[in-house]
């Protein structure tokens, strides 16, 4: 029985760590006193998070396999 997508999707830290940074990005867009380098900086590192975790998704999947 295949998995149902949307359970998947509510199960996934790059699916929450986008929606943290698409929500903060957009909440600092109306807040025009906060550093805009902080909010950048902060997108950069959730990037670097869901890339490091889409990696290792990867690995593990590669290593199942083989």
């Amino acid at each position: 029985m295949k998995p149902n997508p949307f359970v998947s999707l509510l199960h996934s830290r790059k699916f929450w760590l986008s929606v943290v940074a698409l929500t903060q990005t957009i909440l600092f867009q109306f807040l025009p006193s906060f550093p805009a380098a902080v909010w950048q900086a902060i997108d950069g590192v959730l990037v670097i998070l869901i890339i490091t975790i889409a990696a290792e998704d990867v690995a593990e999947k590669s290593n199942m396999v083989g």
